[in-house]
């Protein structure tokens, strides 16, 4: 959505860029071949990457699909309905609506006349603004964005347990964690002496119980080095078996360590019969969407931002480090703090999919699923500070009797510009974050 007013008239012809903006249809053909020579040229280098973009936009434009048709449903005047931004490329219009593609594809937008008590609208269409129809219809288009990406996310989860099949049946990470197993034994190691084979899940050592593959790092970091003889205890095709595994040096990948010599492996993918996924999926949509939360959370607090700082001023420094592990020097933990620009997204997703083109599903579900908590972010200008104000109209309006309260929105301008510095910021170090120190598929 936008605030912003732009008078239009109702036509109901379709008409090239040229006639509508007077640039000129050359120029405006212009733009649009040398887009679709973009597209072709990414279709060419990497197929993958085509295929996110592609998605990218889908999800871009069901967004403000959901703010259209809820503004039409609540007889609000929409007058523009574009992808992207900037120049236009092509539109044509229906009706009192100019649809259409722009230059700039850095998002989408619908443009609703009266989204604030700041915005001069013509007498004849005050009746048909966004600011003076009831809270149900003002609350109804501002969450409209967001529920289309959670509808989304519902579907894609659905796919992805039922056609596709989760790590032990579900995207839960502690519940994958507990049912962890061996995929690689590492020759010459104790493990591959001892008879460990690829499939073994370790549950006991010394008679500790190991439930997760950080507990048997944990249990056998202060052993390393020791060549000490352990007993464990094993879980191979469903039934507990007893060994002595010798704690020796071995080579993995040109590094010598010391130690099991057991590399961790996913446990088993297993698909979710549709009937029991039909509840499941709402279970994992709401953990899922619980620990967008907390990630938004946590680096939105002094020590989250000063570590993303951090990671954008030692962003050479660690990509060098992640060069160099290949030398035996151990690659630096990714932060929980890391955020993804659009870049390090289509880069990510097309890794992703050339690897395991199934994993696009997931990826796409958790795509949506953070731009939907994204924009409900209780600030304007995303769709959740719209929220705000109409619940504070509404409360107003109730505490005081009055049939329409009008928040003044001058008193929000300051906020408003900061939380733009700041998205803008935070466009520009993800940017250079995923140039210098690109995320990697492992």
């Amino acid at each position: 959505m936008t605030d912003q007013l732009e008078t239009q008239q109702a036509d109901s012809t379709s008409s090239p860029v040229g006639e509508t903006d007077g640039s000129g249809v050359q120029f405006a053909g212009g733009r649009l071949a040398l887009l679709l020579l973009a597209l072709v040229g990414i279709g060419y280098l990497n197929p993958w990457m085509l295929l996110v973009i592609t998605a990218l936009v889908v999800m871009i434009f069901l967004h403000e699909l959901g703010h259209y048709v809820m503004a039409r449903r609540a007889d609000m005047k929409v007058t523009e309905f574009f992808l992207f931004f900037g120049p236009k490329i092509w539109s044509f219009r229906r009706g009192e609506t100019e649809y259409g593609i722009k230059c700039i594809p850095a998002g989408a937008y619908v443009k609703i006349i009266g989204m604030s008590n700041l915005e001069e609208v013509s007498p004849e269409d005050e009746a048909r603004t966004y600011r003076q129809k009831p809270f149900r219809h003002r609350f109804g288009v501002a969450v409209a964005g967001s529920t289309m990406h959670f509808i989304l996310a519902l579907g894609l989860l659905f796919v992805a347990l039922t056609a596709i099949g989760q790590p032990a049946g579900t995207f839960d990470p502690d519940t994958q964690a507990r049912n962890w197993q061996i995929r690689e034994v590492i020759p010459g190691s104790g493990a591959s002496e001892a008879g460990i084979v690829e499939g073994d899940r370790i549950t006991a050592i010394d008679g500790t119980p190991i439930a997760t593959f950080d507990d048997l790092r944990e249990v056998l970091e202060p052993l390393r080095g020791t060549d000490a003889t352990v007993p464990i205890s094993y879980v191979r095709d469903g039934e507990v078996s007893e060994t002595q595994v010798l704690l020796r040096d071995y080579t993995y990948q040109g590094r010598t360590s010391n130690g099991f010599g057991v590399v961790l492996g996913s446990p088993d993918v297993e698909k979710v019969n549709p009937a029991k996924a039909v509840v499941q999926t709402p279970v994992e949509f709401t953990r899922i969407t619980r620990m967008s939360l907390e990630a938004l959370g946590r680096f939105f607090t002094p020590g989250g931002i000063s570590d993303f700082a951090g990671q954008v001023g030692s962003a050479r420094a660690d990509r060098a480090a992640v060069q160099n592990a290949e030398a035996n020097t151990p690659p630096p933990e990714v932060s929980e703090n890391r955020l993804i620009s659009i870049w390090g997204l289509i880069r990510l997703g097309s890794d992703a999919g050339s690897v395991d083109p199934s994993s696009l599903i997931v990826l796409f579900a958790l795509i949506n699923i953070f731009i939907g908590v994204f924009n409900l972010l209780p600030l304007l200008p995303f769709d959740g500070g719209h929220v705000v104000i109409a619940v504070y109209e509404k409360v107003q309006e109730m505490r005081t009797g009055t049939r329409r309260y009008f928040a003044d929105l001058r008193r929000w301008e300051p906020l408003v510009y900061g939380v733009v510095i700041l998205l803008g910021m935070l466009f520009v170090s993800t940017l250079w974050l995923d140039i210098v120190n690109p995320l990697e598929v492992r």
